[in-house]
């Protein structure tokens, strides 16, 4: 485990996007992807890629919270709003709470500027081209800003209390302790010197119960 080496830096190196993807829940239909990053990948997996984020996207929408998708040699990271899909491939080293907040900024933006178009869309891709544009700006042409960090913040106090009823594993009451706006995913992981993804998987429970908000910082 590391000392105060762990916490935030004044300047974390951005992610890189290799790919991002927009696509209508309902349709199953990708509407506008970017590539940004220099890996090739097969066309046949990227067509099994988006037809399982149909499938993921269904769980989203019914409840589960599957954000980040192990995908070989790349992380897919995942935001559902109001029947949009927001996808992107990163390198695992990268930072998928910064990617999944870069993905919410895209599907915001999406959903605001084709809200009344998608309520009776005829299938026509025209109208989605120019978001090109905004999506290059939000994402930087896929190299989030170098300043950006995402750090996990929990609202009010967690109670002990809740591991000793069986409301919460100790586990997930362990990482709680440590979100207090100044360590990343990452971070916390080293300091408790547990897998990254038994972090995030901690940290979806205290989004579920209401508990837990993301800050930037930096």
């Amino acid at each position: 485990m590391r000392g105060n080496d762990s916490r935030v830096p004044c300047c974390e190196r951005g992610i890189l996007i290799q790919a991002i993807y927009i696509l209508v829940a309902d349709s199953g239909l990708c509407v506008l992807d970017r590539k940004y990053g220099k890996a090739e990948m097969d066309p046949n997996l990227i067509s099994g890629f988006l037809t399982a984020l149909i499938q993921f996207g269904r769980e989203l929408s019914s409840g589960n919270r599957v954000h980040v998708i192990d995908f070989g040699a790349f992380d897919i990271c995942l935001s559902l709003r109001n029947n949009v899909i927001v996808a992107a491939t990163i390198d695992k080293t990268d930072d998928t709470n910064a990617a999944m907040a870069i993905l919410s900024d895209v599907n915001n933006a999406f959903v605001k500027e084709y809200r009344e178009i998608l309520v009776d869309w005829d299938g026509n891709l025209e109208p989605f081209e120019k978001f090109n544009k905004t999506v290059d700006e939000i994402t930087k042409d896929g190299k989030a800003s170098e300043k950006r960090v995402i750090v996990p913040v929990i609202k009010g106090k967690v109670s002990p209390m809740l591991v000793r009823l069986g409301q919460m594993r100790q586990s997930t009451f362990d990482v709680a302790q440590k979100c207090k706006g100044n360590l990343t995913t990452r971070a916390i992981a080293d300091q408790l010197g547990i897998k990254l993804k038994d972090v995030q998987k901690a940290m979806q429970e205290l989004e579920d119960a209401r508990i837990l908000e993301w800050k930037e910082i930096g």
